[in-house]
């Protein structure tokens, strides 16, 4: 995988940033028109929070992560970027960030695979295992949000009802919903959730299907993730 680098750094040849299809398509997914503050939380080498300066010029972005090694990577693709005047990026555990204000838009690619095997690499376990509870995002979550904001994950289709049935717990609504499937031989692997504090009249459901039946790119993925991905582009 392989971003355009008109709008977008990316360390490639330095593999400063690993690109992964959940992050992407969150952050190509996520409306960010008019949005003025994003929050990422568990931002990683942070790709979501330079993906949310890319879409949303007129916006402040703050991201943090538990993990020293990786603020420091997502500092410095930061810093490498066109935006590093609009983009914080500090080390903070999920049970501990408090923010200075409310955010219009909360991303949020969170640990999961919890049923895997467990990684050699202490750093890339934590990163997919994680060691704190899903109701501790959702709660960090809520006392980020703005009261009109909007609240933003990826997951596996395995975990999604649980974390569904957390949010509605603590009074969040679901607004919109994209399942993604590799194939459309394939059953759903991914969904995306929006979420608000606000009752929903009805909720805008989509699906996506990534490769078409001769195994490229589909027109649907491409249009999602043209601005970013090379290979939505016109190849």
């Amino acid at each position: 995988m392989g971003f355009q680098c008109q709008q977008f750094y990316i360390k490639d040849d330095q593999c400063a940033m690993k690109v992964s299809t959940d992050s992407l398509l969150l952050g190509s997914y996520v409306p960010v028109g008019g949005v003025k503050r994003v929050l990422d939380m568990g931002t990683g080498s942070g790709l979501l929070a330079l993906m949310a300066a890319q879409r949303a010029p007129q916006a402040q972005v703050d991201g943090f992560d538990a993990d020293a090694a990786a603020v420091a990577q997502a500092q410095d693709n930061a810093m490498h970027s066109p935006w590093p005047d609009r983009i914080h990026l500090s080390q903070c555990c999920v049970t501990s960030w408090q923010p200075e204000q409310r955010y219009d838009v909360v991303l949020c690619n969170p640990p999961y695979f919890t049923n895997h095997l467990s990684s050699r690499d202490s750093a890339r376990e934590s990163a997919r295992q994680g060691v704190v509870a899903p109701q501790q995002w959702l709660l960090c979550a809520l006392r980020s949000l703005h009261a009109s904001g909007a609240l933003y994950w990826v997951l596996p289709t395995s975990q999604a009802a649980a974390w569904q049935t957390l949010a509605e717990a603590h009074g969040l609504h679901l607004k919109t919903e994209l399942s993604i499937q590799t194939t459309v031989n394939k059953p759903v692997k991914l969904v995306i959730q929006g979420w608000q504090l606000a009752p929903v009249a009805a909720v805008a459901k989509e699906a996506l299907t990534i490769h078409d039946q001769s195994g490229a790119y589909s027109e649907a993925f491409r249009k999602l993730t043209g601005e970013f991905y090379l290979a939505g582009r016109n190849i």
